[in-house]
């Protein structure tokens, strides 16, 4: 089931930062100018680079984050510090781009007028978060397996202040608990597995110590098929067996299970305005002219829609409907069977759609909907998921993103009909490796490769 619950939505803050920019603008040069720009052309330019520049520099420094825990003089002073660095860039590009004789005076004013309304409303915002939290809204449901002292310093500190957004579900532990605690205790240290409480948890905090490290492994995979995110307290010698991720909350050491740059939000935006460009760039170029004539080849090459949907499993295992051009002959079995190599289903046109990734096209348009990326794991029938998730090793992980239209798996070469365990498990593998180290140009490289293997390369499981 998906998890988490209502998440802060970056777009209305971007456009505030936008409209105190152009507050601080026009003060400045009411202030200086007297409401009059010497060279208005000039100066109204400079608020479009001034836009576009203020929006990089934030993404880039992750501005538009707001952590779980909340420190207001942290965000004062990266506020600060990013606000820095877009006046000396700008100045920079300014003094290098421009003979024009620019006004020192309107962009001092401007930058620290700015400034200081950003300091002010981004400060505003992280107090109407934790007002927002403690309401009772953005929580999440945690368990704890173990106790030791920072486990005790942990819920204290963090866990039970409800500006911070926790709700303990439990702590399950064979430890005596302080009597302020009791209530929390639900049972043994390896009952949270066998209990049914799966669905509603979002994180779990381990403490067990090393000798205890085959059940801190059940623990492990449990979380990685159940799609619940894992801190642990570390004493870790004995099971790390793969690339952790450290953190630091109120100076406990915490071990998260592994490096997801998508949960950055900073990341997701960039992610998804380049998914839009691109996808919007497809659409007008290419499927403007070739939709229409393929869709003319589908109806005259068989009966049936020009489109074919399915559900499959998007991110969070939230289903939803994914388009492809229809590339078989209608039949029942659609939904339940893949296409294998010389598949009777599939029509002449359709073999060369499936061969050329061309039938992948009409999910541009799950990208604009925001159900798709341009580049993720592939989504899977929901059959499929329900197959794979107990048997496969971390299989769950992939749906941490959103699927693609192509990933990482594909341009490896796994791809296609699933003939033995070891084609989905080389799947997942690709799929995690490429969660665990998402950047723009990653996504960047695994699109050049595919149009490359789509041109010049011929797969033998595109069929």
């Amino acid at each position: 089931m998906p998890k988490g619950k209502a998440k802060y939505l970056p777009i209305p803050a971007i456009f505030i930062d936008v409209v105190l920019l152009f507050n601080a603008f026009l003060t400045a040069d009411y202030l200086v100018f007297g409401g009059t720009f010497p060279d208005p052309v000039f100066y109204y330019w400079l608020f479009l680079g001034w836009v576009v520049l203020w929006i990089s520099i934030a993404l880039f420094y992750k501005l538009f984050d707001l952590p779980r825990i909340l420190y207001l003089d942290k965000i004062v002073a990266k506020t600060v510090f990013t606000v820095g660095v877009f006046a000396m860039v700008s100045a920079s590009l300014i003094y290098l781009v421009t003979d024009y004789k620019f006004s020192k005076s309107f962009f001092v004013t401007a930058i620290l007028l700015f400034g200081s309304m950003l300091v002010m409303w981004h400060s505003m915002l992280a107090v109407m978060f934790k007002a927002y939290r403690k309401s009772g809204h953005n929580f999440k449901n945690v368990a704890i397996v173990g106790f030791k002292q920072p486990v005790e310093r942990l819920i204290n500190e963090v866990l039970l202040k409800p500006e911070n957004g926790f709700l303990i579900s439990g702590i399950y532990t064979d430890e005596k608990l302080p009597s302020s605690m009791h209530d929390f205790h639900k049972g043994t240290e390896d009952s949270l597995i066998k209990s049914d409480l799966t669905s509603e948890l979002d994180e779990l905090f381990i403490a067990l110590p090393g000798e205890q490290s085959e059940l801190i492994n059940a623990y492990m995979r449990f979380a990685d098929k159940h799609m619940i995110r894992v801190h642990i307290l570390p004493n870790f010698s004995s099971y790390l067996n793969q690339n952790f991720a450290m953190d630091y909350v109120y100076n406990v050491p915490l071990l998260k299970l592994r490096k997801e740059p998508l949960e950055s939000l900073s990341n997701r935006i960039a992610k998804r305005l380049f998914d839009l460009l691109f996808a919007i760039i497809v659409l007008l170029l290419i499927a403007s002219w070739l939709f229409p004539l393929l869709a003319i080849l589908i109806k005259a090459g068989s009966k049936g829609p020009v489109f074919f949907k399915q559900l499959r499993s998007g991110r969070d295992d939230k289903a939803f409907y994914c388009y492809k051009f229809r590339t078989m002959a209608v039949n029942q079995d659609a939904d339940s069977r893949m296409a294998t190599q010389g598949d009777a289903r599939v029509t002449k046109l359709g073999s060369f759609l499936r061969r050329s990734s061309l039938d992948e096209l009409p999910q541009f348009i799950n990208v604009l909907f925001d159900e798709m990326s341009v580049v993720g794991p592939r989504p899977h029938m929901l059959q499929h998921t329900d197959k794979y998730q107990e048997s496969v090793d971390k299989y769950m992980v992939r749906h941490y993103a959103k699927p693609g239209i192509t990933g990482m798996a594909q341009i490896n070469g796994y791809r296609g009909e699933i003939k033995k365990k070891e084609d989905i498990e080389n799947r997942a593998k690709a799929d995690v490796w490429y969660i665990e180290n998402w950047s723009v140009f990653l996504d960047i490289k695994i699109i050049f490769r595919t149009v490359w293997q789509v041109f010049f390369t011929k797969e033998e499981n595109a069929f």
